[in-house]
């Protein structure tokens, strides 16, 4: 959405056919300054080099085409900052990040209409205007990812001038920073304490911006002062993270907001070298896991939500992200058994069903089954795990997808990074 609240153009979103296309491009480890958190850059280097060589195949030209047609769109964008929302944090300083939880609504049987309740899964427009900074903070993440992938292929100084003043306006600058906290994230009207399960929204910075400053690492537009004070600002927001009150209670969750919890915490310690506290991440949503699936790979928690096909996918995404990153510091969590027997690939498992056209017997009173969410999950199992079933739903669905390129799919949350690695899964 635009920072007034309307929708974007396309050209802000990855086409479909974008995503899958440009497949060849995920997950490794070796040619830039340091490695890559979620990326794989063996098979980025790869991509890289059929697209120079002009080996790749057809798709992946055009998706690298419109990758470069959406990079240039985003070279006039003015640099969103959490200086710009119209609201103010309880401390007035407008440096600190605020949101307002989306499922949250007036109490109509109150005349000022606090505090506010809930109505899970129905998304308040007003809590998706530029009031506040969530939009903000979503454009200007996703612009730094879309940037980068356009410096690493193309080699044009643009994109990482571009991508780089975009981290410095968000991150880096005295003026227009965000302080390195979520204290006043998903915040509630009429209630001014602050909620762990705002935590949430700050999961698209490692999802984003990590492996991007790695791209831009390599350009003449990130210095080492960039660096020295980006890895201040991530330090303390993993300080933040692991010691503040709000942060330890977010680390209690056993919902998806615990998985993307660790997520956050695995990833940006990571990409910090600060890999025992990266298994320790990794044990802890180990931990989570086991209260979170039961034997058949169903997920309570999740199953009770108005959308509970979206959440359980959505739960299973950060679980897998974790997953890959564990896998860097000599873990597997595809190979952990709860003591009910739980497993990752069981829970991905319970969802196929519903994905191939079975009745989804679970709550769906706001939302139904999606496939298109399951696709990033299917994505992300090692190939030597990938069961035959399996890959033919990834099929299916990447190409149901990439034939449906105008179709409003999962791709607006969960990036690119689970979607481009794949190319022997489109027809």
């Amino acid at each position: 959405m635009n920072l007034d609240g309307k929708p974007l153009g396309h050209h802000m979103k990855f086409k479909t056919k974008l995503l899958f296309a440009l497949c060849p491009v995920l997950f490794s480890v070796n040619v830039l300054a340091q490695s890559f958190v979620n990326y794989d850059e063996e098979s980025l280097s790869n991509s890289k080099e059929a697209l120079n060589n002009k080996t790749a195949h057809a798709e992946s030209m055009l998706a690298y085409n419109e990758l470069l047609t959406l990079a240039d769109s985003l070279l006039k964008l003015q640099n969103p900052t959490v200086m710009d929302k119209k609201l103010s944090p309880p401390t007035g300083d407008k440096h600190d990040y605020l949101s307002i939880s989306r499922y949250w609504w007036p109490d109509e049987s109150k005349s000022d209409g606090l505090p506010w309740i809930r109505k899970d899964g129905q998304t308040n427009p007003s809590t998706q205007n530029s009031d506040v900074d969530k939009q903000r903070i979503e454009l200007t993440t996703r612009s730094i990812e879309t940037l980068a992938l356009a410096y690493y292929f193309s080699g044009e100084d643009q994109y990482a001038e571009k991508g780089v003043s975009l981290i410095r306006t968000w991150f880096l600058n005295e003026d227009t920073l965000m302080n390195p906290n979520l204290e006043f994230a998903q915040s509630v009207p009429g209630n001014n304490k602050g909620r762990r399960s705002g935590i949430l929204d700050g999961r698209i910075i490692p999802q984003r911006v990590l492996d991007a400053i790695t791209m831009f690492s390599g350009s003449e537009y990130w210095s080492e002062k960039d660096d020295k004070q980006m890895n201040a600002w991530l330090t303390e927001y993993l300080s933040w993270l692991t010691t503040s009150d709000l942060g330890k209670e977010g680390a209690k969750q056993t919902n998806n907001h615990g998985s993307w919890y660790e997520y956050q915490v695995a990833a940006v310690s990571y990409y910090l070298g600060e890999t025992k506290l990266t298994k320790q991440a990794v044990k802890n949503a180990e931990t989570i896991f086991a209260q979170q699936f039961d034997s058949k790979g169903a997920q309570p928690h999740e199953l009770e939500r108005t959308r509970s096909y979206f959440y359980s996918t959505f739960n299973l995404e950060a679980i897998t992200s974790t997953a890959i990153i564990a896998e860097k510091v000599g873990l597997s969590m595809w190979d952990y058994e709860s003591e009910n027997n739980a497993t990752l690939i069981k829970g991905i498992d319970f969802l196929i069903p519903a994905a191939n056209g079975e009745k989804w017997e679970y709550n769906s009173s706001v939302e139904g089954v999606t496939p298109d969410y399951l696709a990033p999950i299917l994505a992300a199992i090692p190939d030597q795990l990938r069961s035959e079933e399996q890959s033919e739903l990834l099929t299916n669905l990447l190409y149901g997808l990439e034939k449906n390129s105008n179709k409003k799919t999962y791709q607006d949350e969960i990036y690119n990074k689970f979607l481009l690695q794949l190319p022997q899964y489109i027809k």
